[in-house]
């Protein structure tokens, strides 16, 4: 298994691999004044809101917000994790790794789970409880080599089973609670097995690790019909795509990938020979997983169920493909018909012919509008243009988009000059909006919180000046709370860190955009130190007065004398406290 990659070699790769030399590899970059500019490669506009600061060694978008370190960048652009950004930016700089071992946590909820899955398969396979889960596949028309690939096993009804058994393999309880297995109930004071009388599917990320499970219900009337494990270190439902790790050398030597909704459908396609075949497991296709698929797959075709579920579904998900540069095709089911249903009536080749048919986005989404408006109408042609016209604006490439309006126009009978007008529109407002700013609609309490990050983000000293006279809780905004505790937890670990490298302690996109439009944010400040002492005394003052309010709205609505005395007491504490904080913060 790979390691982690120690702090000090990501450090020298980030020291030898300049951000402006770097993105200018990617894009062209101009120079104004100390920073570069350029149009934004991840968002469309028509004026540079995208901004590389040398100096600090990090870039930022003032339209969408994007913003990161060198690793930062060549993640988006590349659709790369952090550790394969560090690797490519290393072999570039002719750096070689060395790994440490990866956190022990992490290997320990591995093994739980490939001891928990090997305990489900024995189940299905070997145990007379599970004979019903293995006839009901069998019915279903899955294989035993099936069965095997995609290491199906069976949750016992009853809890017992397998809590002994996990004893057996010195698998303690915490373990199982963090992996999703078990769960904990504090009023019946017991610790139960999250699936239990389920078909198991194992779910596997990219390199075949198993990161989670899912279970259909074998009761009809039990609900829900699929329950997913819940969010873990391992499992995160939104970057996974059921099947992948088998799927994806078939899809990145086709680079085509077709995507099903259920479970069931992918083993029924994958066993009558459709090696390319994922399972986006039942909900809208999210971001992330979009850009899994942009590794392996230029080409996409989805196939939902036909009924209104899975169109909607099908709809949800067309704009984040598109919006990845992947050409999107869509197999239309007869109403009634999932995949895997369809497969069993009608056999491969009908179905391969269906995938033949599969229609375009565009062809696909007007046809849908064209059964819910009237097409022959102007408001319902203006309608099905309105809806059709934002899914245009995403297509990269500038042949397809054209061809795109001259069919839009051709099929709605629609001037071609003004379809083009209304899509200008469109895009002129998407490159004008801002997606994601810091500093719009703080609340003023915020706004102090957002100019103490900034100063703290400077210099390292400020940050253990602030840690010893607020806690993390004193700051309100969610986003700041998260950054103001890394810069603690940095701090108290001892570890100097610089505005660049705090971004690598951040596995959330959304901080880091945050993080960049601080730093870049810059305000001139002639008294550092009184300016700290300032801003901690408004966030500590707040606090208190917020806390005041409350205890006057208690106090107005009690009647009872002695409750009275006691808010009255509390009162005067916090006033007493405003006083302490104004003089302790004098410079």
């Amino acid at each position: 298994m790979a390691g982690m990659i120690p702090d000090s070699v990501i450090e020298s790769i980030q020291q030898q691999s300049d951000i402006v030399s770097v993105i200018s590899s990617y894009i062209p970059l101009k120079q104004v004044g100390r920073s570069f500019k350029t149009l934004c490669p991840f968002h469309h506009e028509k004026t540079p809101s995208f901004i590389v600061s040398p100096e600090k060694q990090i870039f930022h978008c003032f339209g969408c917000g994007a913003g990161g370190n060198v690793f930062g960048f060549v993640m988006k652009y590349e659709n790369m994790t952090f550790v394969e950004a560090v690797e490519s930016l290393a072999d570039k700089a002719g750096i070689s790794i060395t790994r440490q071992k990866i956190n022990t946590d992490v290997l320990d909820l591995y093994r739980v789970n490939n001891i928990v899955s090997e305990y489900f398969a024995n189940m299905l396979i070997k145990s007379s409880e599970g004979r019903h889960a293995y006839e009901y596949l069998k019915n279903r028309g899955i294989d035993s080599q099936t069965i095997k690939d995609f290491k199906l096993g069976y949750a016992p009804a009853s809890s017992k089973s397998l809590l002994e058994f996990v004893k057996g393999e010195k698998i303690f309880e915490a373990a199982l609670d963090k992996a999703g297995i078990t769960a904990y109930d504090s009023r019946e004071k017991n610790r139960y097995a999250r699936f239990k009388n389920r078909i198991i599917f194992p779910i596997h990320n990219t390199q075949g690790k198993i990161v989670g499970f899912a279970g259909r219900a074998l009761d009809d009337k039990a609900l829900p019909k699929y329950l997913n494990s819940p969010q873990t270190d391992l499992y995160n439902k939104s970057n996974i795509l059921y099947g992948l790790n088998i799927a994806k050398k078939e899809i990145s030597d086709n680079k085509h990938a077709i995507i099903v909704e259920g479970y069931m459908d992918l083993l029924s396609l994958y066993q009558t020979g459709f090696l390319n075949v994922v399972a986006s497991s039942g909900t809208s296709l999210t971001v992330q997983q979009a850009k899994l698929l942009l590794r392996y797959a230029t080409k996409v075709t989805m196939v939902y169920d036909g009924d209104t579920a899975g169109t909607n579904a099908t709809l949800r998900g067309l704009d984040i493909l598109v919006e990845q540069g992947l050409m999107v095709k869509i197999v239309r089911l007869p109403v009634g018909e999932d995949p895997d249903s369809f497969l069993n009536k009608y056999g491969k080749n009908k179905f391969s012919n269906m995938l033949e048919e599969a229609v375009d986005i565009i062809t696909y989404r007007i046809s849908i509008l064209e059964n819910q408006l009237d097409s022959a109408s102007i408001d319902g042609k203006a309608e099905i243009a309105k809806n059709i016209l934002p899914t245009i604006s995403k297509i990269t490439d500038s042949i397809r988009k054209s061809e795109y309006i001259r069919y839009l126009a051709a099929r709605l009978s629609l001037d071609e000059a003004s379809v083009l007008d209304e899509l200008g529109k469109i895009e002129d407002q998407a490159s004008e909006r801002i997606f994601y700013h810091p500093s719009a609609a703080l609340l003023p309490t915020e706004r102090v919180e957002k100019r103490l990050l900034q100063l703290m983000l400077e210099d390292t000293d400020i940050v253990k000046k602030v840690r010893r006279s607020l806690v993390v809780e004193d700051f309100l905004n969610n986003d700041y709370r998260q950054i103001a505790g890394l810069l603690f937890k940095l701090d108290i670990a001892g570890k100097m860190f610089s505005c660049k490298n705090v971004l690598n302690q951040l596995e959330n996109d959304v901080l880091k955009d945050v993080v960049t439009g601080l730093i870049m944010e810059t305000i001139p400040h002639s008294e550092k130190e009184k300016e700290v002492n300032q801003t901690m005394a408004k966030l500590k003052e707040k606090k208190i007065n917020k806390r005041i309010a409350e205890l006057n709205a208690s106090l107005e609505k009690t009647k009872e004398t002695g409750e009275v005395r006691s808010l009255l007491k509390q009162i005067m504490e916090q006033k007493e406290l405003i006083i302490q904080c104004r003089q302790r913060f004098q410079h």
